[in-house]
């Protein structure tokens, strides 16, 4: 099917990837529907990171505007055994020209990209659940909580890990989980001696937490334990925390990123590691090179253009997530004398830079 900019495009999810692919299909002329089962913003911060390539993908549309001016930028990222310093990573010694990462909460992102959807002509519609999908040889038939059975020209699943969208095309999401809890903890902090564009992280001998400013006396930390607040520096002084709470991670995949014209984005399609915050940026590139695709009426290379990107991103993930969590007498030497010493080398920090900014994946051939 050649789309038009008469074609019936549905999109299930109304986070940063959804609302990703209905500003970017917006901006090119059509007029998907949105939604998404929750009836407001969640409270909680969830995703932080925003890299240099998401700004990138997102200026067109004018929410990078937006988002540069929410959002707290880190230019350096200081790792210690303890109190002792090991070796910094200077952020903007990268050759981009947004050479930070932006700590915004996803909370506020999905404002942005809700109020950039309006100024375009589109909405989010709220309260409203995709509960089942049907596919025959006359299209998609959608299944809404409290509405007729409405048909579609193409879905887009970006509805999380717990995809109705994937479920109902019977894809399997293979992959693995990790036994060790984690632990995050959202704090407003009465002192905090580093400066709020530097991220912080501190290894001991059985764990590592890190710090991630989102604003001036305020900020995420996660650590490698549950009871984050138990285990926060001596030279935290925290006021309260706004959010705790602890999580597990997992590794999968799904297979095919699409099946005709239904196609996975984001969690949807890949779930891995926080490490290196590269789930929702990962996400919102899916969802930008889905809407090109569309536009370009090239969709039948959706899977075989982004499933070997997902990959890559959860073995770049995994290897360092496992580094810092295991406790075997190897890693706890790789944590404290190897790894340091190594990172510590200038061009071997050049080398990592680009990873740690996203400047990994292909580049958008429409910027």
């Amino acid at each position: 099917m050649q789309p038009t900019h008469e074609t019936q495009i549905f999109i299930a999810g109304g986070g940063p990837v959804g609302l990703t692919a209905a500003v970017e299909l917006h901006r090119r002329g059509f007029k998907p529907r949105i939604v998404d089962p929750h009836l407001e913003v969640s409270p909680q911060s969830r995703a932080l990171a925003i890299n240099p390539r998401t700004l990138d993908l997102l200026e067109p549309s004018g929410a990078t505007e937006a988002l540069l001016a929410a959002g707290n930028r880190i230019h350096k990222a200081l790792i210690r055994f303890k109190d002792q310093p090991l070796f910094e990573l200077d952020l903007t010694k990268t050759k981009h020209r947004f050479n930070f990462l932006l700590c915004l909460p996803q909370s506020d992102t999905e404002k942005i990209l809700a109020s950039t959807l309006e100024s375009l002509g589109g909405k989010l519609e709220r309260g409203i659940a995709l509960q089942a999908l049907e596919r025959n040889n006359n299209g998609l038939f959608l299944k809404l909580t409290n509405e007729t059975t409405p048909t579609a020209d193409m879905l887009i699943g970006a509805d999380g890990a717990h995809s109705i969208v994937r479920k109902s095309l019977g894809l399997g999401f293979p992959g693995q989980s990790e036994q060790q809890s984690f632990g995050l903890a959202d704090v407003e902090l009465d002192d905090w001696p580093f400066p709020s564009n530097m991220a912080v992280a501190t290894i001991h001998e059985d764990h590592v937490i890190a710090y991630l400013p989102m604003a001036e006396g305020f900020g995420r930390f996660v650590s490698t334990r549950p009871n984050t607040m138990e285990l926060l520096p001596p030279e935290a002084k925290p006021r309260r925390a706004v959010w705790e709470t602890e999580f597990h991670i997992s590794y999968r995949q799904v297979e095919s990123y699409q099946r005709g014209n239904v196609f996975l984005a984001g969690d949807a399609a890949h779930i891995h590691s926080p490490v290196g915050g590269r789930g929702m940026n990962l996400g919102i590139e899916d969802a930008c090179w889905l809407a090109w695709l569309i536009e370009k009426n090239r969709t039948g290379e959706y899977t075989a253009l982004r499933h070997p990107v997902g990959a890559k991103v959860l073995k770049l993930t995994a290897q360092p997530t496992r580094l810092i969590s295991s406790n075997t007498i190897s890693a706890r030497l790789l944590r404290r004398w190897i790894v340091p010493n190594i990172l510590g080398l200038g061009w071997v920090q050049r080398r990592i830079l680009p990873s740690m900014l996203a400047q990994d994946t292909p580049a958008p051939p429409w910027l």
